[in-house]
C-alpha cells in the first residue's frame, strides 16, 4: 500500500519539479515558522518504518507544548574516569560539558562524553549522526529538522549545539545566562548570540574546529534606548548574530537580570554597507578627563572599560562601555552619513608601560574614531597636532624669557636646529624625572596626576612645579660611568635654557648662537 504523504511534502515535491531545492522547498511548505536556512528538513513519508514512528512519536509530543521528555544515562567510562581523577586531585572539572543524543519513541536519551564534536572520529568525510527535532511553530503545527548528536551543558541546560536550543524545548535559542551589572550606572546590558554555523551550516567538529556558538555580552549602558538601539541594530546587520537581547540589571549584585526586549536576525537583509563621512570637519575630540570611568563594583575583576562616544551635535555622549567591542558596536548602529550618529571616537585605558609588560592604568587615551579616518584626514590630523605644538613651544619661549612671540619665533631661526636640540634635551630632563615619580607611585589618581602633567610637558610646553629642582635630583641619581660628567653639565645647560631661556643667547654661547654653530649653517 503506498505512503500516504503530508500537505508540506506534496508541495515540496510539486516545487522540486519545477527546478527548486526539495528541503528549501519543504521549508517554504511548513508552517512552522522561520527556521535557520541551513537546517535540512526532515521528510517523516520517506523514512523507514522505524525511524517513522519515532519522528512521529516526537511530534506528537511536540504538538502537546510541554518540555520534550530527557533522560540521562550513565556517562562514557572516560567522564567517569576524569571526574574521578579530579576529586582525587581535590579540584572541580573545568572541561565543556559535551554529550551525544538519541532519539526514542518517548524522548530523548543523552549520553555525556568527555571530548565532544572535535574529537578526530569525526570530520568533512565521516559526519555524526543525525538526529530529528521537532520545532512547534507559534500555530501549533510543527517541523521536524536534522540536527548533529552533540548536545552541550550551558547554565543548567543541555542545548543543541548547531542551533543554541534546549534540547527539551527546540525552536528557541537558550536564554542568556544570569550576569551582574559591572557599575550602578550601568544596568541595561545587550547580549547577543553568536551562530558560527550560519550562513553555509558549518557543524563543529566536522567542517570546522575551536570555538562554540554562544552568548557574549556586547556592552552595557545607561538607559534601555541606548541598549535597544545596540541591540537592533546586531539583529538588522544579519550576518552571524541570531538574536539580540536587552537584559535589566538592579544597581547592585542583589538583583537577577530580567530580558526586557529580544529581536531576532533578519535573515534577508542585506549587509549593512560602510557608511562615508559626513561632509565637513570631525568635531575635536573630548579632553582625557571629560569622561571618567564608572565607579566599579568591587567584585568586578575584568570591567569593561573601553566606551563608546558618539556626537549628538552638540556635544559628545557615552553610547556604551564594552570591553573590546566599540567598532562593532559602531557598525551596528551606524556612524556616518545617514546613520545614527554622525561621528563616534573609541576610548579606552591608558597603558603606557605595556611594551615593558607593566599593565598599571594612567587615565584614558583615544583608541579610534568613527567612520575610519582616510589619509587626508589622517595628514590635516598630523599637521593640526604639529601646528599646535609649535605655538606652544612660542608660547613658552615667549613667557619664559620675557620676550614676544615674534621675537620668540626669530630666536627659534636664528638658533636652527642646535638650539631646537638643547630645548629637547631640556625637556626631556624634566620627563625623565617625571617618568621616575610616576613609576614610583601605584596606580590610582597621584599617578594618573603625574602622568597629566607629563602629557602637558612633552605636547603643550607646560612646566611642572619645581622643574629645574626634580631635573636636578634625576641627573643626580642617574648613572655617571655610562656618561661622562661633561654631559651631565650640558644637561643641567639644557634644562636652565628651556626653563628660563637667557635674555643674550650669542652672549651665553647657547648652542645654535656660538660661532662655529652660525659658520656651520652657513657652509651647510
Amino acid at each position: 500500500m503506498p505512503k500516504k504523504q503530508s500537505t508540506a511534502a506534496k508541495r515540496a515535491r510539486a516545487a522540486a519539479r519545477t527546478g527548486a531545492k526539495y528541503t528549501t522547498s519543504l521549508r517554504a511548505a511548513s508552517p512552522a515558522g522561520a527556521l535557520p536556512p541551513h537546517l535540512p528538513v526532515v521528510d517523516v513519508e520517506a523514512l523507514p518504518d522505524g525511524e517513522r514512528l519515532v519522528v512521529e512519536s516526537l511530534r506528537a509530543l511536540a504538538v502537546e507544548g510541554g518540555l520534550l521528555p530527557l533522560r540521562v544515562v550513565t556517562p562514557d567510562p572516560e567522564v567517569i574516569e576524569a571526574e574521578r581523577r579530579a576529586r582525587a586531585d581535590g579540584r572541580r572539572p573545568q572541561w565543556q560539558r559535551w554529550a551525544v543524543v538519541e532519539a526514542a519513541v518517548d524522548g530523548y536519551v543523552l549520553r555525556e562524553v568527555l571530548r565532544g564534536p572535535n574529537g578526530p572520529e569525526y570530520h568533512l568525510g565521516n559526519r555524526a549522526p543525525r538526529v530529528p527535532v521537532p520545532v512547534r511553530g507559534e500555530d501549533g503545527t510543527v517541523t521536524v529538522v536534522e540536527l548533529p548528536q552533540w548536545a552541550r551543558e550551558s547554565h543548567g541546560w543541555w542545548v543543541w549545539e548547531h542551533t543554541g536550543w534546549p534540547v527539551e524545548a527546540p525552536g528557541r535559542i537558550v536564554d542568556p545566562p544570569q550576569a551582574f551589572a559591572p557599575s550602578a550606572s550601568l544596568c541595561w546590558e545587550v547580549a547577543v548570540w553568536l551562530d558560527l554555523s550560519a550562513g553555509d551550516g558549518r557543524v563543529l567538529g566536522e567542517d570546522y574546529g575551536g570555538g562554540v556558538s554562544a552568548w557574549q555580552t556586547v556592552g552595557w549602558c545607561e538607559t534601555r534606548e541606548d541598549a535597544r538601539l545596540i541591540a537592533r541594530g546586531y539583529a538588522a546587520r544579519g550576518g552571524s548574530y541570531a538574536r539580540a537581547d536587552v537584559l535589566q540589571h538592579g544597581p547592585d549584585l542583589g538583583y537577577a537580570s530580567v530580558i526586557r526586549d529580544s529581536y531576532l536576525r533578519q535573515l534577508d537583509a542585506p549587509e549593512r554597507p560602510r557608511l562615508d563621512a559626513v561632509p565637513g570637519p570631525r568635531p575635536a575630540s573630548p579632553g582625557q578627563e571629560e569622561f571618567p570611568e564608572p565607579v566599579w563594583h568591587g567584585s568586578e575583576t575584568h570591567p569593561p572599560t573601553s566606551s563608546l562616544i558618539v556626537w549628538t551635535g552638540t556635544g559628545w555622549r557615552t553610547l556604551a562601555w564594552t570591553g573590546w567591542q566599540t567598532s562593532g558596536i559602531a557598525a551596528a548602529v551606524g556612524v556616518g552619513a545617514g546613520g545614527a550618529f554622525a561621528w563616534a571616537e573609541s576610548w579606552g585605558p591608558r597603558h603606557p608601560d605595556r611594551d615593558l609588560h607593566d599593565w598599571t592604568q594612567e587615565g584614558r587615551e583615544l583608541h579610534g574614531r568613527f567612520p575610519d579616518t582616510e589619509y587626508p584626514e589622517r595628514s590635516r590630523l598630523i599637521d593640526a597636532e604639529r601646528a599646535v605644538q609649535e605655538d606652544a613651544l612660542l608660547a613658552a619661549l615667549a613667557d619664559r624669557g620675557g620676550m614676544t612671540r615674534e621675537e620668540a619665533a626669530v630666536r627659534l631661526e636664528r638658533g636652527g636646529e642646535a638650539y631646537r636640540h638643547v630645548l629637547d634635551v631640556g625637556q626631556a630632563t624634566i620627563a625623565r624625572a617625571l617618568h621616575t615619580a610616576r613609576r614610583a607611585l601605584p596606580e590610582g589618581p597621584e599617578r594618573t596626576a603625574v602622568r597629566h602633567a607629563l602629557d602637558a610637558l612633552m605636547y603643550r610646553h607646560l612646566l611642572p612645579a619645581d622643574a629645574v629642582r626634580i631635573a636636578g635630583a634625576q641627573l643626580d641619581t642617574e648613572v655617571e660611568a655610562a656618561r661622562s660628567p661633561e654631559v651631565t653639565a650640558w644637561c643641567r645647560r639644557a634644562v636652565a635654557e628651556y626653563v628660563a631661556p637667557v635674555a643674550d643667547p650669542v652672549a651665553a654661547g647657547v648652542e645654535g648662537f656660538r660661532p662655529q654653530d652660525v659658520r656651520h649653517r652657513a657652509d651647510a
